[in-house]
């Protein structure tokens, strides 16, 4: 693989000389399925303020799962295509790090959205237990960015010093995707809940915990929880209730669950479809947390593994015990804390939370990225 990357490069620097167009943009989700993520988000605004005057092109691993689109082409990363049509390329756009097969030249611009807000987890060299061969090509992967999306001033502060970057390049703009919640969004209730044929009135119950370096290689989790969760809910609300289970893209785990109302949350590729249409997220560490705040509705940490994840894993740059979720000992305990808090609004307590960590959110994202991009 190293030698492809020296080849691919190589060629890149010979072409040098193939001018870059402007209005060519390409978009990459990091080893996501389908259309999903902030880079999503952006291309789908371009997209419809701008039809026809950009070169739209989706870039993924997995090619199979997205839907031919009028005026977007999908291209397969690190294929030939993907590199001859990022030689004329004015801009790449990435909830990641930039691909260190690609050769940056004058006039391109590298831009990362990131992929989780709210700056919970350390990142970067500040990483707890980092490979070091990884932690050597930070540089490499982030250096050439001129722009990173900052979710909050506590992102901005932490991040700069964790990459190593200029604050200066951190567009303080709030996140593309969390757009969503700032207005009514029916057709995205309607589209999860035709997927999952379910009528309008089922609550669903989104349990998506995060990928955690020291956890075992399968996560366990005893899933008769969750349909003792359901069971409770169901009596106390006299609604239908499922549970969408999604566990983290870098280790999607099968539902072994016999529980016909649990279902397989990875099926869905846009999670953030799943986040604006659920009444409750359970989860352990996953920033998604951030995201689903903005609904006011319950969030339930996990914390059966919060000594390891501190001590051996990543760790937190915001102190664990200044979070204004909803803490669970384990899953053994969500039953009683879901039908004791599901109706709870807990708007003003996390406003008081995004005021401390100064949060850029506002609805607005796209609209300030795309004029900075424009001009």
């Amino acid at each position: 693989m190293k030698a492809k990357i020296r080849i691919a490069r190589l060629l890149q620097y010979l072409l040098f000389f193939i001018p870059v167009k402007k209005n060519r943009i390409m978009f990459y989700a990091n080893n996501r399925k389908g259309y999903v993520c902030n880079p999503s988000v952006l291309m789908e605004s371009f997209w419809l303020k701008h039809p026809g005057e950009y070169e739209l092109i989706w870039v993924t691993r997995f090619p199979e799962t997205c839907t031919m689109r009028t005026g977007i082409t999908v291209v397969r990363q690190r294929s030939l295509s993907y590199f001859k049509l990022f030689l004329r390329c004015g801009i790449f756009i990435t909830n990641d790090m930039i691909d260190e097969a690609l050769v940056k030249k004058r006039g391109q611009i590298f831009l990362t959205t990131w992929h989780g807000g709210g700056a919970y987890k350390k990142v970067g060299k500040e990483t707890i237990n980092e490979d070091k061969t990884f932690a050597a090509n930070f540089d490499k992967w982030y250096k050439r960015l001129d722009y990173f999306v900052s979710s909050c001033q506590a992102c901005t502060d932490m991040y700069a010093e964790a990459f190593s970057l200029d604050r200066k390049i951190f567009l303080e703009t709030g996140t593309p995707r969390n757009d969503i919640f700032f207005s009514e969004h029916p057709e995205i209730k309607k589209r999860v809940q035709d997927f999952y044929h379910i009528s309008e009135q089922t609550k669903i119950l989104l349990f998506a915990p995060s990928f955690q370096m020291t956890a075992p290689e399968k996560e366990q989790y005893d899933l008769r929880y969750l349909s003792e969760t359901i069971d409770r809910l169901e009596e106390a609300t006299k609604n239908n209730w499922i549970v969408l289970y999604r566990s983290h893209y870098f280790r999607e785990e099968t539902n072994e669950s016999l529980d016909e109302r649990i279902l397989d949350g990875n099926a869905y590729y846009e999670m953030q479809d799943l986040l604006y249409t659920s009444d409750l997220l359970v989860t352990d560490f996953s920033s998604c947390i951030w995201d689903f705040a903005l609904t006011g509705r319950p969030v339930f940490l996990l914390e059966n593994r919060l000594k390891e994840y501190e001590q051996m894993d990543r760790g937190f740059f915001v102190p664990y015990d200044t979070w204004p979720y909803l803490k669970c000992k384990d899953i053994a305990a969500l039953p009683d804390m879901a039908v004791k808090y599901r109706d709870e609004d807990f708007t003003t307590l996390y406003k008081q939370h995004f005021e401390t960590m100064g949060s850029f959110e506002k609805g607005t994202a796209c609209e300030q990225i795309l004029h900075i991009l424009e001009n």
